[in-house]
């Protein structure tokens, strides 16, 4: 249904260029100079992001291609968790003010505000509101209207710091924008450039069978854009989980055994807490005051995610012990006043199913007839049922089952049991997207909810992004 006529409202919230935002923050002595954030490999880097002072540098160039056209430019190589850490930290500030927050990028969020503006006395109230939940050197935009797309023109077009509401006439209001402001996939802008449909307006003219022929879904779905026709519900980003413990040491700690000491000592406080109990630890990251000045950090990934204090310790000491890319020690230049411990990327103890049938007898899996042991088909597959088989008959596991699930809005509120009766949901704990086998017959494109039961049970069922129809499925 048209959003103009059910009355919802959705805000885009917009912080341009946060990657190098980012970096000035902490970086502060680059400020006025030409900077660029890149990504990529270290042999072929790109730009992900350039300051106003890096003029000629694009988004997507080479380094070398961004340097030849501006030599002065400092370049820094993206720190993601950094940029994580930033981005997270305002999707929670947004969470606090609005019931419904989406984030669809590096600080880009949609927001649901449909009801929320009585609240705070008016819309004005409510915009302000989201504006002030960011740092101020964000520089933050807000745009507000009848879907995500209306919404996100309006904050694209808006000074930083300031906010505006898609007008009534929203359609002409959207018809001098280039189709390059369009969300599409491919090359469906350029295909519409090469027509020569150039701005909304030449989208909205035409007939919708025609670009439905032309462009297939993507044509349906520019045309309905073009005219402001997007009942895309915002689906909420579930906070990412961390926990944190902290310890002050009696006197400057500056010796090897010392700070392991108190890494061994960190991670013991952390596994007894009753967050991670039946819980593995997929990232942490070590922090420190230096008696000299500054703070020392030291973060590390995972690859086997550890359920125990000890096997935390033994990944961060072993990370420590390593030396980089230029053979610098990792372990801190100076003396720790004090030191942190955040674990992050927090899982199921029963998600690493790999480890638990190589632990398992074969007499523990299950007497079926014939069958001597699971075999792994592709245990790293985004889907459950192409990571496990029976061996002797190479049933697949984990296979979907259909499934009543009532939804207010596209989010479940109450499942249907094998008894008939309705389930209603408590939580939802986790949300993911599944989009593979694209180059298949039959590609599959699905949207994971991870939930929690009134009745305490946990069920993980998933909607057929294609076909509509509701799964279940164990993992």
């Amino acid at each position: 249904m048209n959003a103009l006529i059910d009355g919802s409202l959705t805000g885009c919230l917009l912080v341009t260029h946060l990657p190098v935002k980012a970096e000035l923050q902490r970086h502060p002595e680059l400020v006025g100079r030409p900077l660029i954030v890149a990504n990529g490999d270290a042999t072929h880097p790109r730009a992900l992001d350039a300051s106003a002072e890096a003029t000629g540098v694009a988004t997507g160039q080479t380094v070398a291609e961004a340097l030849s056209r501006c030599r002065d430019a400092v370049t820094i190589p993206v720190d993601g968790r950094y940029l994580s850490e930033v981005n997270d930290a305002l999707l929670a500030a947004l969470w606090d003010v609005v019931p419904a927050v989406e984030a669809a990028g590096w600080g880009l969020f949609y927001l649901d505000l449909t009801g929320m503006a009585p609240i705070y006395g008016g819309l004005a109230g409510l915009a302000q509101a989201l504006l002030s939940a960011s740092e101020e050197w964000l520089r933050p935009r807000l745009g507000i209207g009848p879907g995500k797309f209306p919404a996100y023109c309006a904050a694209a077009r808006v000074e930083a710091g300031m906010w505006q509401r898609v007008p009534a006439d929203a359609g002409r209001w959207l018809a001098p924008l280039p189709v390059s402001w369009l969300p599409l996939d491919g090359d469906g802008v350029s295909r519409l450039e090469g027509f020569g449909i150039r701005t909304l307006g030449d989208v909205a003219k035409l007939a919708p069978s025609s670009l439905a022929e032309f462009m297939g879904i993507d044509g349906n779905r520019a045309w309905r854009l073009a005219r402001c026709i997007d009942p895309e519900p915002v689906v909420p980003t579930p906070l990412p989980e961390r926990l944190t413990e902290r310890l002050e040491f009696p006197f400057p700690v500056d010796t090897v055994p010392a700070i392991e000491a108190g890494i061994r000592s960190l991670t013991q406080r952390l596994c007894r807490s009753p967050s991670l109990r039946a819980r593995c630890v997929g990232e942490g990251a070590l922090q420190g005051e230096l008696l000299s000045g500054g703070i020392w950090r030291f973060e590390r990934g995972l690859r086997q995610p550890a359920g125990s204090a000890d096997a935390l310790a033994r990944a961060l000491l072993a990370g420590l012990g390593a030396r980089d890319a230029v053979g610098s020690s990792r372990w801190p230049e100076a003396a720790l006043l004090d030191l942190a411990l955040t674990v992050g990327d927090l899982t199921p103890e029963a998600g690493r199913q790999a480890g638990i049938w190589q632990r398992e007898r074969v007499a523990d899996v299950g007497a079926v007839a014939g069958v001597a042991r699971p075999a792994a088909m592709a245990p790293g597959s985004a889907l459950p049922e192409r990571r496990w088989a029976l061996g002797a008959s190479l049933t697949p596991l984990s296979l979907p089952a259909r499934a009543s699930v009532d939804a207010a809005r596209g989010v479940p509120r109450r499942v249907r049991t094998s008894n008939g009766r309705w389930r209603p949901v408590e939580q939802v704990v986790d949300l993911w997207e599944v989009a593979t086998e694209w180059w298949t017959p039959e590609p599959v494109n699905r949207r994971y909810w991870r939930l929690a039961l009134a009745d305490g049970g946990l069920l993980t069922v998933y909607r057929d992004l294609d076909s509509g129809q509701w799964y279940r499925q164990g993992y």
